[in-house]
């Protein structure tokens, strides 16, 4: 009876292991999560609302800068110059003896004068500031030889300027600028005058193109 047993329980043994490799485990498919898949149908299909949001989406404006103003230099004016010679030839012609020479001859000096700064003394403007130079080259013009300083001054120092008696009729041309330093420490600024070598008409023009303060303009 015992070996009946045993060999039932044997028996019972090898038809599980027959059983086992005839009939594998079958191995179990990989199922992605859905998040992943939501995820990729989200970066290959932007949608339709995606769609509508590029279309209406507010393009960015380009700020685009005023173009530079150009450099200038302005035309040189003989006007003054010829109206003193014609001033000091007249006194002389006129007024006969010391007075019609000292003082016919002295305006017609002052006419030399002024026709000589006009072809030498160039009024230029450029990106940053108002400058005095010297010559066709443009070459630098050095220090003011009356308050010190280079004779160059900043379109924001200027505080005031004129033409002097009148623009339609200049002998001076003037300007008040708080860049150039004083001798005596105190607040910067002078007041300039200079002969009206230069056409004057372009000189306003630049003046109020570039921005330079004026107390009768402002």
């Amino acid at each position: 009876m015992r070996c009946h047993i045993i060999l039932l329980l044997s028996s019972l043994q090898a038809y599980c292991c027959h059983a086992f490799l005839a009939h594998p485990t079958r191995p179990q498919h990989f199922r992605p999560h859905s998040s992943s898949i939501a995820s990729s149908k989200n970066e290959g299909d932007d949608g339709p609302l995606n769609f509508l949001q590029g279309i209406f989406q507010p393009t960015k404006e380009v700020v685009e800068l005023p173009p530079a103003i150009p450099d200038f230099v302005v035309d040189s004016d003989y006007t003054i110059a010829a109206l003193f010679a014609t001033v000091g030839v007249s006194f002389i012609a006129i007024f006969h003896g010391l007075l019609g020479g000292f003082v016919g001859g002295f305006i017609t000096l002052l006419s030399v004068l002024f026709a000589v700064q006009a072809g030498r003394i160039k009024f230029v403007f450029d990106q940053e500031a108002f400058e005095l130079k010297m010559g066709e080259d443009l070459t630098d013009s050095g220090e003011n030889i009356v308050v010190g300083g280079a004779n160059r001054w900043t379109y924001d120092s200027f505080v005031n300027w004129d033409f002097f008696p009148s623009l339609g009729f200049p002998i001076l041309v003037y300007f008040k600028e708080t860049q150039t330093p004083k001798s005596d420490g105190s607040e910067p600024g002078q007041i300039h005058f200079f002969p009206a070598v230069a056409n004057c008409k372009q000189l306003a023009e630049q003046f109020e193109l570039r921005g330079c303060a004026s107390v009768d303009r402002s």
